[in-house]
């Protein structure tokens, strides 16, 4: 357990993808006729920042396939496809329907408003739609995404844990969860290749390009990372760490110096961006050795905590901050920089509150089930210890 907790420190990386995607959002919200940047290389930087989006896929791969990847090839025991739905709903549902609740509320304040929208988002569903999937709370369809990919692990897990128990062998069991992850590699790869080059979508078809066929590729990333991680992949030497984590950053540069016009949908660019993701996230967590100290820096741990909800409560706070006043207009650079302090000023203790008081009395509710999914019966243990 100690080992584990070391190697996995991965709070820092969730607190950065969060601060960068709400950076973006208050660059995106600062824009008039023109970016507040524009013609430098901080413009090219900013622009960089909501492709982090897909760090989030990728640790949430990496994370939850773990467990499976380790049950399937005999290191643990498997668990239940049911214990494992309710553990992500409880912690995750709650804070999402609340904000769901809470600004659609706000901005739908004559019933019945558009009522289609607040039952796609409350559904998941409203990544299938090109009208309303941005529509209430922009970032929730990564959201709705993520859910989609708890379904299909849990499905996906029991099935592995059928299919590589009937085999003997390692190398079988690996070859099947390494196929496994990578038929969902290439689903997602060729659905995004028909969807540009035979079907023609445009980059305003948002459902195919943000629904969860097109970001299935970004999560079987981190599932590859999972199997290698649950087979005792590493990198032994300071070296091969520097290098992933090298390699892993030119990659995501690379990725962005190359991404198509605004007008052209980016095939490829965030399937590239994960890959150099999971390199860097590689270089501290497939290493016999404790992670770097910048990952245990508490103020960034105590932040990535709540990325979730930072993640959530970042765009209805700067709606709220817009609607009060207080951010200042103009497409200037100092108007974005005002705008993002501030948005994070005010955010990251609304998301520290919310996960005080929302996630953590979900991860309770999770508690009270036990490892196969049962509710405890608390009544009937304390009759037993009393009674010995």
């Amino acid at each position: 357990m100690t080992e584990a907790k070391q190697r996995y420190q991965l709070d820092v990386y969730r607190a950065l993808a969060a601060i960068a995607v709400a950076t973006f959002h208050a660059y995106q919200f600062s824009r008039g006729r023109h970016w507040p940047l524009e013609g430098t290389i901080w413009h090219e930087l900013m622009m960089g920042t909501d492709m982090f989006v897909a760090m989030f896929f990728v640790l949430s791969g990496l994370l939850l396939g773990l467990p499976v990847a380790r049950a399937a090839l005999g290191l643990s025991s498997p668990r239940p496809a049911r214990a494992f739905l309710i553990k992500r709903v409880s912690r995750l549902v709650p804070a999402y329907f609340i904000v769901v609740f809470v600004v659609w509320c706000v901005t739908n304040p004559e019933l019945p408003g558009h009522w289609q929208d607040l039952l796609l988002h409350l559904s998941f569903t409203h990544v299938y739609s090109d009208d309303y999937i941005f529509w209430t709370n922009g970032p929730a369809w990564s959201l709705a995404d993520e859910m989609h990919f708890y379904l299909l692990l849990a499905v996906l897990g029991a099935v592995a844990y059928r299919v590589c128990g009937r085999l003997t062998g390692r190398a079988a069991k690996l070859a099947v969860l390494i196929g496994g992850a990578g038929t969902l590699l290439v689903i997602s790869l060729g659905f995004k290749v028909l969807a540009r080059y035979v079907w023609d979508r445009p980059v305003t078809s948002w459902s195919t390009w943000f629904g969860p066929l097109a970001k299935l590729d970004l999560f079987a990333i981190g599932l590859l990372m999972a199997v290698a991680a649950a087979a005792g992949v590493q990198l032994t030497t300071r070296w091969w760490r520097a290098g992933s984590a090298l390699l892993g950053a030119t990659v995501i540069v690379l990725a962005h110096a190359t991404r198509p016009p605004g007008d052209e949908p980016a095939v490829f660019v965030n399937t590239v961006v994960a890959a150099g993701c999971a390199l860097v996230i590689a270089s501290t967590t497939l290493s016999p050795v404790p992670a770097p100290r910048f990952l245990s820096w508490r103020p960034l741990v105590t932040v990535g905590l709540a990325s979730y909800s930072l993640y959530l409560w970042h765009e209805p706070v700067l709606r709220a901050l817009d609607g009060i006043g207080l951010l200042p207009s103009g497409s200037t650079a100092s108007a974005f920089g005002v705008t993002a302090v501030l948005l994070l000023v005010v955010a990251i203790p609304v998301a520290l509150l919310s996960y005080q008081a929302i996630e953590k009395t979900g991860m309770k509710i999770a508690a009270a089930f036990d490892s196969n999914g049962r509710a405890r019966d608390y009544y009937e243990t304390g009759v037993a210890r009393a009674s010995a």
